[in-house]
């Protein structure tokens, strides 16, 4: 990865405009930038490559102002470039792997609660899930992403939260055997998020690497040596007959 990076990351002026722009897009369906920050970590861990317009869709979601976004029109230029711009940052901070900084939302009470965070990250699994088998087969690294789907199955914990769909969501999480996480845990489990989605990261840096190298030329005749008789069928030495112009 090149970390000479073509613009700064976003300061936090920047960071509220993409917020409201994300929101002026598509109210319902874009993602809250905390959400984005989780789903860029995603992306820049997966072993696999996923293509630019697929990704964005799902960042600015389905309304007609989204679509015209992803065909290069409209007056959204500038939230395309932010949204870039903090997935560089994004992918830089893992890279260089010495401590990453979410961008967590906080409520009235200076609380992160980090559950959209770690639903941006799921999100970004989800693009392509069967590239993080390996991981979760790992003995040394398969519970590296666990801090993440506790959060996810977290937010499905809302006492506020009414009618079927949300208890239903809540019964599936106990089911899978997880618990509402308490105050007193949840800055702890947060950084083990952290440390865990870096680990991802290292753990797959090899394949991201085959994944993204050019492809090897194959030939489709054997090599011809110099001393060869000529493919043309001239008669003549390859390197006295097109061996020869090929030097000039």
């Amino acid at each position: 990865m090149n970390t000479s990076a073509p613009n700064p990351p976003l300061t936090d002026a920047e960071i509220e405009s993409l917020e409201a722009r994300l929101i002026a897009i598509d109210p319902d369906d874009s993602m809250a930038v905390e959400e984005l920050d989780g789903f860029c970590a995603a992306l820049a861990c997966c072993p696999q490559p996923v293509p630019r317009d697929e990704w964005l869709e799902m960042v600015l979601g389905e309304s007609d102002r989204a679509a015209v976004a992803l065909r290069g029109e409209g007056d959204d230029a500038t939230l395309i470039k932010l949204i870039e711009r903090h997935r560089f940052a994004v992918a830089t901070m893992l890279y260089e792997g010495e401590g990453f900084a979410p961008v967590l939302a906080y409520d009235e009470d200076g609380k992160a609660w980090g559950n959209a965070w770690a639903i941006g990250f799921a999100r970004g699994m989800a693009m392509r899930p069967d590239a993080w088998s390996a991981i979760e087969d790992d003995e040394d690294y398969g519970d590296a992403l666990e801090p993440v789907m506790r959060l996810v199955a977290d937010a499905h914990f809302d006492t506020e939260s009414e009618g079927d769909e949300a208890r239903d969501d809540e019964l599936n999480a106990e089911e899978e055997g997880y618990e509402p996480i308490s105050d007193d845990e949840r800055e702890s489990v947060i950084h083990a998020m952290l440390d865990g989605v870096q680990d991802a990261y290292d753990f797959y840096r090899e394949a991201r690497e085959r994944a993204l190298a050019p492809a090897t030329i194959r030939r489709d005749q054997p090599k011809v040596g110099r001393n060869d008789p000529c493919s043309c069928g001239s008669g003549k030495k390859f390197k006295a007959c097109c061996g020869a112009q090929s030097v000039h």
